[in-house]
């Protein structure tokens, strides 16, 4: 059992600790090294993300190859492109 899923769960949800280990018996939790690439610029998302350690940066590559940071996303924020 993830400590951090289960403090952010408990945190923000309603639900008996029952339910809350079941629902946690069904998510996975991926942990992934800094620099990982979750997404590239124009695929489409499958997944959404709920950031328990760390933090996810955002960016657009430019045509010349230049990273604009378009967010941060830090600890206990859900990470979900809309758009994609």
């Amino acid at each position: 059992m993830n400590p951090y899923l289960w403090a952010f769960l408990k945190k923000n949800t309603s639900f008996s600790e029952e339910v809350l280990e079941e629902i946690m018996g069904e998510m996975l939790v991926e942990t992934h090294k800094k620099g990982t690439l979750l997404l590239r610029q124009g695929e489409v998302s499958s997944k959404c993300y709920v950031v328990l350690q760390g933090c996810i940066r955002q960016y657009t590559l430019g045509e010349d190859g230049k990273e604009t940071t378009n967010n941060f996303f830090t600890e206990e924020q859900t990470v979900t492109l809309f758009m994609s």
